[in-house]
């Protein structure tokens, strides 16, 4: 079996969905040949890089187009829609926890560029050099290599492999060095705080006596800082732990509610309807038929022909 082949959706569905929420850093390797349309949203911060097809992806409501030699930057907990409109469709997927970067000097200082960017900034790192891109899509190897036992992303290759990789992508999207002052550092302790505790009692309010910082700074700066409102912030937290919790078990909506916060049924309702566009138990449902397909098509994909002339052309066999 080839190197190639090895890493074309060598995943569990399930182990997949999983990594996505739960490790620092993930990197998968699939293959599509049909639209395979998915609605999907998660904690970590996504980075899809295109060898070979196309895909219109949909961003809090804003269309990106994403092809060959191109990468596209899903910011953790933004809802995203996806569908194949070239395939094969080969594709690199790195998924990082924002607070896992956070924590990184020097990375930290740059953190704006895991972020969802705008149509115009996103276009940036759209069909780019064949030399750069592939320089890029080495680094994302390494990293599988580095981190594919546990998923903790530690140890000295991690970092430097991430920051090399920060450092070209903010050199392509021409991002300033973020100034990472008490201001910067306070904000990021709350946002750390509200992605570990969500299930709580959160508000302005409560933000403000923890760390005795009044609400109205805390609003001013951390829209300012992260460019969301925390109220939308910690609902689109929710809503993400919630989609994470129908996918890995079989909880009453009831108790999804008060598992991820809220102490009102409607308004969970009408949040997680706001956010992904359906109600829980219709994403449910949406989600256990698009395992079933996805698992179909990969089978199929394994098994085609066309999967292994890709990769022997990609052999140069």
């Amino acid at each position: 079996m080839s190197r190639t082949e090895q890493y074309l959706n060598a995943y569990e569905e399930e182990a997949h969905n999983v990594a996505l929420n739960n490790q620092n850093v993930y990197v998968s390797y699939s293959g599509d040949y049909k639209a395979n349309p998915i609605f999907h949203v998660h904690n970590s911060c996504e980075l899809l890089f295109f060898e070979e097809g196309a895909g219109l992806y949909k961003i809090k409501d804003v269309d990106y187009e994403v092809g060959k030699n191109s990468i596209l930057i899903i910011g953790g907990a933004d809802p995203h829609f996806r569908k194949f409109t070239r395939t094969p469709c080969i594709r690199y997927g790195l998924t990082v926890m924002p607070s896992f970067l956070q924590n990184l000097p020097i990375i930290n200082s740059y953190m704006q560029v895991y972020q969802t960017h705008s149509v115009k900034e996103a276009r940036k790192l759209q069909n780019l050099d064949p030399a750069d891109f592939q320089r890029i899509i080495q680094i994302i190897r390494l990293l599988r290599e580095e981190t594919r036992e546990n998923g903790e992303g530690r140890g000295d290759m991690v970092y430097a492999l991430l920051l090399e990789m920060t450092i070209i992508l903010k050199r392509y999207l021409n991002l300033e060095k973020q100034d990472i002052s008490g201001t910067y550092k306070a904000m990021s302790d709350i946002k750390n705080y509200i992605d570990l505790h969500y299930a709580e009692n959160l508000n302005l309010t409560v933000l403000s006596r923890n760390f005795y910082i009044q609400p109205n700074t805390i609003s001013k700066n951390f829209k300012k800082i992260f460019g969301k409102n925390v109220v939308n912030y910690i609902n689109s937290v929710r809503i993400a732990n919630a989609v994470r919790i129908l996918e890995e078990s079989h909880i009453s909506i009831t108790e999804l509610a008060g598992a991820v916060g809220y102490s009102s049924m409607n308004t969970f309702l009408r949040q997680f309807r706001d956010i992904m566009g359906i109600s829980p138990l219709q994403y449910k449902k949406q989600m256990e038929q698009y395992k079933t397909d996805s698992g179909t098509m990969h089978t199929m994909w394994n098994d085609s022909e066309e999967k292994r002339e890709y990769l022997f052309r990609k052999a140069g066999v």
